[in-house]
């Protein structure tokens, strides 16, 4: 067994040794991309934090926010929230159950609803998301203009990117999806 095992060091050794320009440029991108990942884990656990100082999920919270802002049907607000029409669904259940929002029926399309704040939602909005949004400007204030420009840029190009990237996959989803119905 040593035998195996020293070659095994021996071979690691040589390759580390060897290592060609490309090879560490690979595990560069693949730590830097590792530190990226890391930094949007950690702002996504502190944007979790928000809807917790409201007594509210994540669905939840996400969903007034938009409606606050006039996004008012659940299937535009199921794809700006990525989320899967049951997950919204039970969100918007647990909204009106809390007296936060109601929903009516569209006059032209009895099947889709709007979704609109109570007086007790937007004293909600008032009170709690007006005050975590001003948190977030406090903390975006601490960038001086070129750092939130610059941020803002980087973060718009990787998403198209990745978005470009995804285009075909996600369409093979679809296209699987559409066979299954």
């Amino acid at each position: 067994m040593p035998i195996i095992r020293n070659h095994i060091i021996r071979f690691l050794t040589f390759r580390e040794v060897n290592l060609t320009q490309d090879t560490k440029q690979k595990r560069s991108e693949i730590h830097t991309l590792r530190a990226f990942r890391e930094a949007t884990r950690e702002l996504d656990n502190l944007y979790s934090v928000f809807p917790k100082f409201c007594g509210l999920s994540e669905p939840e919270y996400w969903s007034l926010l938009l409606i606050c802002e006039g996004v008012t049907s659940q299937s535009q607000i199921s794809e700006q929230l990525f989320l899967s029409r049951q997950t919204l669904n039970s969100a918007f259940k647990q909204l009106i159950r809390k007296g936060l929002i109601t929903l009516t029926s569209c006059e032209d399309n009895q099947r889709m609803k709007r979704a609109a704040l109570t007086p007790e939602g937007y004293e909600l909005v008032e009170k709690q998301l007006v005050r975590m949004h001003g948190i977030e400007e406090e903390a975006w204030k601490k960038l001086d203009r070129e750092e939130q420009e610059t941020l803002d840029r980087l973060i718009r190009k990787y998403a198209d990117v990745l978005k470009e990237t995804l285009a075909p996959y996600t369409s093979t989803l679809k296209f699987l999806k559409d066979q299954k119905k």
